[in-house]
C-alpha cells in the first residue's frame, strides 16, 4: 500500500519541483545528534527576541504597566481585564469562574458564554495578586505575541534546516497583521501559541506515524481543552482548518487513508474524553449553563460585516507603519466591520513571493497542504457574499453554511485571516529554506548548454552569497507589514477611591447602581470593581445576558421609561447627551433604585456628565453624599427612599 510522505518530504520532478528526492534533514538530523536542551534552548532564545520585539511595539507602556492599558480604556480591553481579575478573585475565595454576580445583580452572568478566557486568568493569577489585572493584562498580551513565535519557530525547525528561514516563519506569525491587530484589542485572540502545535501533533499522528495514536491523542486532548479554555473560537476554526488540510492529503494520497483510518480512530477514542475532562464543565456552562440566552449569542445580520474582501490581502490598513494615504484610505473601507478585524493584508512583494515560493516547491506536501489551508481560510474569510471593492457580487460563499448551524452561527468571518497568516509563514520559511539549500531555480534552468567544466564556464557563486540574498529578499518583503508603531495604548481612569481603604466603608458584597452607568462601550465601573478587589456587585456590565424575550444581548439596562434610558446613556458614548434633569427622570431614577434593591449609588463626577449626574442622584435621595476625591457615594440607598418618600 502506498505510504503518505512526512510533510517535508519532496519528490524528484522534472517539471519544477526541488531537485532530490531526500527531505531535507531536520535540526534533529543534520549532523551529530544535538542534546536535547539544544532545540528548547534555541526556542527559547528566538521567545526572547520575539519578546523585546513585542514590549518595543506596546512602547511606552511596559509589561507590568498598571496604568495603561492597549487600545482603549473602554469595551474589550476593560472587560477582558475585569475577566482576569473576576478568574483570580473567584479562585482566591471558593467562587465558580465560570458564572458570576458581580455583573448584572442580582442575577448575574454565564461567563462561559463570553470570552472569559480562564486559563489566562489563571496563568496570570500571581501577577493579578500582586500588581492587578492591568498589569497581567500586559504582560500576557506581550506573552501572547512572543509565545506565538516561539512556537511557529519552534513547529518550523521540525521541517527546515536553515534556522534564520524558520526565525523568519515565526517573526511573520507573531507580528502578522491579524495578531498585531488583535493585540490592540483581543487578548484571548492574540494569545494563539497553541494553534501551531496541532500541525506536528497531526503530522506524528496521522502522516509520518512517529508518534503513536495513544499518545497523539493524549496531547491533542490536552492542546485542544487549554485552547477552548483560552478561546473556544480559536479551537473551533482550528478544527474546520485542520479538517481541510487533512481532507486535501486524504485525497492526494487515497491509498494511504484506509491504513490511517484506524489511527485515527483510535487517536479520538484517548483524545475526545481528556478533552471533556478538562473542558466539559465548561462546554456544558456554554451550552446549557444557568443564565444562558436562548439561540445564537450574536445575530447572524451582526456579524455579517466582520469578513474579508477579495482585495484585503493587498490593501494596508492604517494599522501599518508604511501605508500611502491613497491604499490605506481604500483598505480601511473595505467590509471587515472594523479595521481591527482585518488580518488579510500580506503586501504585494510578499503575496509575490509566496506564489513563486508555492510554484517552486509545489511537490513538497507540507507546501502543497499549507497552500490549501490557506486559500480555504481566505475563501471563509470572504463570508457568506463575494464581495470585491467593497461592493458585493452576490455570489454565495461555503461560509454562509456555517450561518444556520447552531454554535457555528457565532463565527466571525474575519478571524480566519489567523490561518490565512499561519500558512503565509509555512509558505515563506520552508520555501526560503528550500531556495536556500537549492537556488532560485531548477537544476535544470541552471544547468549550461555546454560541458559545465569547460573554459566558458560561469564562476560559481561564493557560498555565502545565496544565504545573504535569501535573507535580504525575506526581510524585503515583511517590511510591509509592520505594523504601526507604537501600538495604541491609553491610560486607564479610576478614581482614588477604588484603590485605596475608604472603598472599605462600602459594604462587602453590596449591589451598587454606578453612574456612568456599565453598559459597553463605557466599562469604567467594571474597573472600579478590580480596583477595590471586588467590593461591590453592579447593576449592569458588559457580558451576554439575557433580554426579557429570552435572546442574547451584551447591551443590557433595566426595563424603563425613555427618561430612564436617556439617564443611562449619559456619559457612555463620548457625544452622548447631558441626561435629563426633569421630575420624571428623578422619579425614573427612585424607581430602578427601589425594583432593583439597590444599597450603594456611586456617581464619577470627572466623567464628561459626571456632575449631572451626581446632581440628579441628590435630588433623587434628598441626601447629600459621602464624598471623596471624584466619587459621591451614598451608602445607604434604602433608608434614603424610606425617609424621604418624594
Amino acid at each position: 500500500m502506498r505510504s503518505l510522505p512526512g510533510p517535508s518530504a519532496r519528490s524528484d520532478d522534472d517539471q519544477g519541483g526541488m531537485d532530490d528526492a531526500r527531505a531535507t534533514p531536520s535540526p534533529g538530523q543534520a549532523g551529530s545528534a544535538p542534546s536535547r536542551l539544544r532545540p528548547f534552548i534555541a526556542i527559547a532564545a528566538a521567545g526572547a527576541v520575539y519578546f523585546v520585539l513585542a514590549c518595543l511595539i506596546y512602547w511606552p507602556a511596559t509589561p507590568l504597566d498598571a496604568n495603561r492599558i492597549a487600545g482603549c480604556a473602554c469595551g474589550d480591553p476593560e472587560q477582558q481585564t475585569w475577566f482576569l481579575s473576576w478568574t483570580s478573585y473567584a479562585l482566591t475565595h471558593g467562587h465558580n469562574p465560570f458564572v458570576t454576580t458581580y455583573l448584572h445583580a442580582p442575577w448575574g452572568a454565564n461567563l462561559a458564554i463570553d470570552t472569559s478566557m480562564p486559563l489566562l486568568g489563571l496563568l496570570g493569577m500571581p501577577i493579578t495578586l500582586l500588581a492587578g489585572p492591568v498589569a497581567t493584562f500586559n504582560l500576557l498580551l506581550r506573552l501572547g505575541l512572543a509565545a506565538s513565535g516561539a512556537s511557529m519557530f519552534g513547529v518550523l525547525r521540525r521541517y527546515v534546516s536553515w534556522w534564520p528561514a524558520a526565525f523568519g516563519g515565526g517573526l511573520l506569525f507573531a507580528f502578522c497583521p491579524y495578531v498585531a491587530n488583535q493585540g490592540i484589542r483581543h487578548l484571548f485572540l492574540s494569545f494563539v501559541p497553541l494553534v501551531p502545535l496541532f500541525i506536528p501533533i497531526l503530522d506524528d499522528w496521522l502522516i509520518s506515524r512517529t508518534r503513536t495514536p495513544v499518545r497523539s491523542g493524549v496531547l491533542l486532548g490536552l492542546i485542544a481543552a487549554a485552547q477552548y479554555l483560552i478561546s473556544a473560537e480559536i479551537l473551533l476554526t482550528s478544527a474546520i482548518m485542520a479538517a481541510v488540510g487533512l481532507a486535501y492529503l486524504a485525497l492526494r494520497y487515497r491509498a494511504a487513508v484506509a491504513e490511517r483510518v484506524s489511527a485515527l480512530l483510535r487517536g479520538l477514542a484517548v483524545a475526545i474524553p481528556l478533552f471533556l475532562l478538562i473542558a466539559g464543565y465548561a462546554i456544558w456552562m456554554l451550552l446549557a449553563g444557568p443564565y444562558r440566552p436562548v439561540g445564537a449569542l450574536h445575530t447572524v445580520s451582526g456579524l455579517t460585516h466582520y469578513h474579508a474582501d477579495l482585495l484585503s490581502p493587498l490593501y494596508p490598513t492604517s494599522h501599518q507603519l508604511i501605508a500611502p494615504a491613497a491604499l490605506a484610505s481604500t483598505g480601511n473601507r473595505l467590509p471587515t466591520g472594523s479595521s481591527i478585524e482585518d488580518g488579510f493584508y500580506l503586501g504585494f512583494p510578499l503575496l509575490v513571493l509566496l506564489c513563486y515560493l508555492v510554484i517552486r516547491c509545489r511537490r513538497v506536501p507540507l507546501m502543497a497542504t499549507a497552500t490549501v489551508v490557506g486559500v480555504g481560510a481566505f475563501i471563509l474569510g470572504l463570508g457568506a457574499r463575494l464581495t470585491v471593492d467593497n461592493k458585493s457580487l452576490g455570489i454565495p460563499l461555503p461560509f454562509a453554511i456555517f450561518q444556520h448551524l447552531p454554535v457555528v452561527q457565532n463565527l466571525e468571518a474575519a478571524r480566519f485571516s489567523l490561518y490565512v497568516q499561519l500558512a503565509a509563514a509555512i509558505i515563506f520559511a520552508v520555501g526560503l529554506d528550500q531556495i536556500r539549500a537549492r537556488g532560485w531555480l531548477p537544476a535544470r534552468a541552471r544547468a549550461a548548454p555546454g560541458d559545465a567544466s569547460g573554459p566558458g564556464a560561469a564562476r560559481r557563486p561564493r557560498p555565502w552569497v545565496r544565504p545573504v540574498v535569501v535573507t535580504v529578499v525575506g526581510l524585503a518583503v515583511l517590511v510591509p507589514l509592520l505594523p504601526d508603531l507604537p501600538l495604541a495604548t491609553a491610560v486607564v481612569a479610576r478614581p482614588g477611591f477604588f484603590a485605596s481603604k475608604d472603598v472599605n466603608v462600602v459594604p462587602a458584597g453590596a449591589i451598587a447602581l454606578t453612574l456612568p452607568f456599565d453598559a459597553a462601550p463605557q466599562n469604567g465601573p467594571m474597573m472600579w470593581q478590580e480596583a477595590s478587589g471586588m467590593r461591590f456587585r453592579i447593576l449592569g456590565g458588559d457580558a451576554f445576558v439575557r433580554k426579557p424575550n429570552g435572546r442574547s444581548t451584551w447591551h443590557w439596562q433595566p426595563p424603563g421609561p425613555k427618561v430612564l434610558a436617556d439617564v443611562l446613556k449619559s456619559g457612555r458614548y463620548r457625544h452622548s447627551p447631558l441626561p435629563p434633569m426633569g421630575e420624571d427622570a428623578v422619579s425614573a431614577l427612585r424607581g430602578l433604585l427601589s425594583r432593583y434593591h439597590i444599597s450603594v449609588l456611586l456617581v464619577d463626577r470627572a466623567t464628561p456628565d459626571g456632575s449631572a449626574l451626581a446632581v440628579l442622584a441628590g435630588r433623587a435621595l434628598q441626601t447629600a453624599p459621602l464624598r471623596r476625591g471624584d466619587v459621591d457615594v451614598w451608602l445607604n440607598v434604602p433608608r434614603d427612599l424610606r425617609r424621604h418618600p418624594g
